[in-house]
């Protein structure tokens, strides 16, 4: 009966190497246990959206998926914004060249397991396995939609060059259903700044002191 909301902070140069393989091996195990992990975040998914669409288990899924990231894609060019304007600075100055390598490192959260579905914002999540979820990057807007679809926590990679404002959004609520946010870093530098704003320190899988199993 377990859901996972799985997001992404200020990723950097270590996210996809550390962390977000640590959320997505764990979703896969969620997963495998007869549970289910929400992947949201759609603009990061841009330049990586391949794979996911290889993991559709069905060809209306696939379609489905299209849909979604083309979707997105067109909101950006009806208000004549660039579809690929990322990496953000911050993520620059972590490490990341290109939108290409972001997205590569945002899609590792959800693991290896079949797409099952993709819902549309607020809808809420009736099945088992992962589901992708319409939503931007914007930590508040998709907080709330994985709590809407679902979400009993959300595991949210705390990159370098970031720690969360004291109002950061540590719970996204709908009426009813709270979804408390977990941290998790994989980068030791920002894991011993953040103190006591990090749960969980992925850093030793970098450090060669930890495996990825173990983390």
């Amino acid at each position: 009966k377990l859901v996972l909301g799985l997001k992404c902070g200020g990723s950097d140069g270590f996210s996809g190497l550390t962390a977000n393989p640590v959320i997505g091996a764990l979703s896969d195990r969620i997963v495998a246990c007869g549970g289910a992990s929400l992947l949201t975040e759609v603009p990061e998914m841009f330049g990586a959206e391949q794979q996911l669409m290889d993991r559709c288990e069905n060809e209306t899924v696939f379609r489905d998926n299209v849909r979604l990231i083309q979707s997105f894609k067109d909101g950006f060019a009806a208000a004549g914004q660039p579809v690929y304007e990322n990496p953000s600075p911050g993520n620059k100055a972590g490490g990341i060249t290109t939108l290409e390598e972001k997205s590569l490192g945002c899609t590792q959260k959800s693991g290896s397991a079949p797409v099952r579905g993709v819902l549309g914002y607020a809808q809420r999540l009736h099945g088992q396995g992962l589901h992708l979820v319409a939503a931007p990057g914007n930590d508040l807007v998709a907080s709330t939609a994985l709590a809407l679809a679902g979400a009993q926590i959300v595991l949210y990679q705390l990159g370098g060059n970031e720690l969360p404002p004291e109002d950061a959004p540590l719970s996204a609520v709908d009426p009813g259903l709270v979804a408390p946010l977990l941290t998790i870093s994989g980068n030791p530098r920002t894991a011993k700044a953040a103190g006591d704003y990090l749960d969980v320190s992925t850093g030793g899988v970098l450090l060669g002191t930890e495996t990825l199993d173990a983390a």
